[in-house]
């Protein structure tokens, strides 16, 4: 009975704060939980829009193997996404690559 009474207790905790992530692979917003590969609308459905947003274009350089000649240029779109959820919280950055979640980076305490 207790047991049973520690894991709820764990589960209300976890539920109510309003976003929990791990920095490899999901973020969990109000509207569901966020993870590498979702689109930029899937993320906005489910976080809202971020409280600050950057775009660039970056090169990539890929080669077939360390020291062949033969090597591909890729520009790629990276959009840099950073949702503040209060003073409470920690802020989060979403990093997307061509329009799909990349990785998420904790930056610390909001504001």
């Amino acid at each position: 009975m207790v047991v049973r009474r520690f894991i709820l207790l764990l589960c209300v905790v976890a539920l109510s704060s309003p976003v929990w992530a791990d920095q490899r692979e999901s973020l969990i917003c109000r509207g569901g939980l966020v993870t590498i590969g979702d689109t930029v609308g899937e993320v906005v459905s489910k976080c809202g829009e971020p409280t600050y947003s950057s775009s660039r274009n970056d090169k990539r350089i890929e080669a077939d193997s360390r020291y062949s000649q033969d090597r591909t240029v890729t520009t790629i779109r990276v959009d840099d996404w950073i949702y503040n959820f209060g003073p409470n919280q920690f802020q989060y950055q979403v990093i997307f690559e061509n329009g799909r979640v990349a990785r998420f980076e904790s930056l610390g305490y909001g504001y």
